[in-house]
């Protein structure tokens, strides 16, 4: 495994914990007192499931639609991250509007990563 793989892994991995983790404890706050005990398991295994489907997505042994799905949460990972911490760390915008605008990013980035894929193995095939 190249340090590139286990690095986008990583960001996958820590961007979907963080995004599954924060809906899931926001969402379950309505009904349970402690919901934080719900959000940080469900986002563990969203983390867990991330950077599994990456690692094998982006293996030697994988199909081009294993590939483009792992290159999609790739990149949804490496630009959640980004703007999250650009957006908290360098102009201090809340925390709460913050995620929000990372994983409307991200989500962007990644379908155009998966989409852009779809379009360079469609003028490949010919």
């Amino acid at each position: 495994m190249r340090i590139r793989t286990l690095a986008l892994a990583l960001a996958a991995g820590l961007a979907a914990f963080l995004a599954v983790g924060v809906a899931v404890t926001e969402v379950a706050l309505r009904w349970i007192e402690f919901s934080l005990f719900v959000g940080l398991p469900v986002g563990l295994l969203a983390g867990l499931t991330a950077v599994a489907l990456v690692v094998v997505g982006l293996g030697t042994e994988a199909s081009h639609l294993l590939r483009r799905i792992a290159v999609m949460f790739a990149t949804f990972g490496v630009f959640f991250l980004l703007v999250l911490v650009v957006t908290v760390g360098a102009f201090s915008v809340r925390n709460s509007h913050a995620l929000v605008l990372a994983g409307a990013v991200g989500v962007i980035s990644g379908v155009g990563a998966f989409a852009l894929d779809y379009a360079e193995t469609a003028v490949l095939a010919g």
